[in-house]
């Protein structure tokens, strides 16, 4: 980076992937940041399924860290490989590139990625088990805001020039310092579950999903899907998705809060409610569970266009704390990434180019937007193939045009 005009010290809110891919570019740059993250340690939470990486958005910003390198080490060509079934399990696509030495959207292990960002950002730059419960504002003798993070265990971290919000749908930082709704449920919930050792434990299954991901529909395109994703390191990961009321969970009659030995009765009552007619290693995805490997989680969005009214110059925000939509389009975390790489380039235009903060902040702002509300106009679209009535033939063909096959 050419010599910095002005300094600047940027606290980013969040340790998913986009706050991690901003803060690996921030370091290749030489700004100084800090990251605040909820979670107590990188191993307090189990991470999710496999996420494909696409050149244009999050590859992009891989290369921006200098870590493109590292990322296609670690991907998985093998994982591209998909199957659609219908709930009686036959078989209407199969796609895969794992021929292909240099694939648009290859698949990794999210934990994987995970591990590659936090490698490629400075361990002191992060502080675990911090929730952001406030932030004060003051304004320099420059005119400029700066910025007190107050945190739940009454610490405290200062002086900050910039506050970016990536702590996801129900970011604290949007709501600090943003006028907003909250997003809004989209009328899908899910069940997760997961099984260790699938290939050993059971062959059959592991055959059925294949070694990526299958997706599984209903007959005619409204009742449900169910997706299932084989990590590496022979992990299954499945996720029920179907039709509900934002408060299922409470009102399905289902008794959640069952002991660990009386686990697989809890499965069984799903089952027997969401999918009673399906295929066996579908349902068997979900009955064969590990104990405690489960949960449900309605789906949230904000609709395409939507937009923030800023409250205090100096605050932005990336991924789905600005532009949460569902997983049907496999874009959100491409997004986030895309988004971190754009933030940097205007974070680099304040300091070397002496660009103002709030005009900076703007401009970035309009980009971001602009991509999100055209990614929410396709998981929408994406979202009536799978649930919207039209039927398997309709959504079959739809898929096809996706895959090219």
């Amino acid at each position: 980076m050419a010599s910095p005009t002005r300094n600047l010290k940027v606290a980013i809110i969040g340790a998913g992937p986009g706050g991690l891919t901003l803060a690996a570019i921030l370091r290749k740059l030489e700004i100084p940041h800090t990251i605040f993250e909820l979670d107590a340690s990188p191993s307090a939470r189990i991470q999710g399924s496999m996420l494909d990486i696409h050149k244009g958005s999050g590859q992009l910003a891989l290369e921006k860290a200098g870590l493109l390198d590292v990322f296609k080490r670690h991907m998985r060509l093998d994982a591209t490989e998909l199957y659609i079934r219908d709930h009686h399990g036959n078989v209407h696509i199969h796609h895969s590139e794992e021929g292909e030495e240099d694939p648009d959207r290859p698949e990794i292990d999210r934990a994987v990625l995970r591990r590659i960002l936090l490698d490629a950002v400075e361990p002191k730059t992060i502080q675990w088990g911090k929730k952001l419960v406030n932030v004060e504002v003051s304004t320099t003798t420059e005119g400029k805001n700066s910025f007190v993070l107050v945190f739940a265990d009454g610490t405290k971290s200062s002086e900050f020039d910039i506050v970016v919000g990536a702590d996801g749908a129900w970011s604290r930082t949007r709501t600090l310092l943003r006028s907003s709704v909250p997003p809004s449920y989209v009328g899908i919930t899910y069940l997760w579950t997961c099984i260790k050792d699938i290939d050993t434990r059971y062959p059959r299954l592991s055959e059925y999903v294949g070694k990526g991901s299958c997706f599984t529909l209903d007959s005619q395109c409204k009742n449900g899907m169910v997706c299932a994703q084989k990590n590496g390191d022979g992990t299954m990961k499945t996720f029920a998705f179907f039709p509900a009321d934002e408060n299922w969970k409470e009102s399905s009659g289902i008794d959640w809060g069952k002991t660990e030995s009386e686990f697989k009765s809890v499965l069984l009552d799903f089952v027997d409610k969401i999918i009673p007619d399906w295929n066996d290693n579908v349902k068997d995805l979900i009955r064969e569970c590990d104990d405690g490997e489960m949960a449900v989680r309605p789906l949230y969005r904000y609709p395409p266009g939507h937009k923030f009214e800023k409250k205090v110059s100096g605050v932005t925000l990336l991924g789905d704390a600005a532009h949460v939509i569902p997983p049907f389009a496999g874009v959100g975390v491409n997004l986030a990434m895309h988004d971190a790489y754009d933030l940097a380039q205007a974070l680099e235009k304040i300091v070397v180019e002496g660009v103002d903060i709030g005009a900076a902040l703007e401009e970035y702002e309009g980009i971001m937007m602009q991509r999100a509300g055209k990614n929410a106009e396709l998981t929408a679209g994406n979202q009536g193939q799978f649930f919207g009535g039209g039927g398997l033939e309709k959504t079959v063909a739809f898929l096809k045009t996706v895959f090219g096959g």
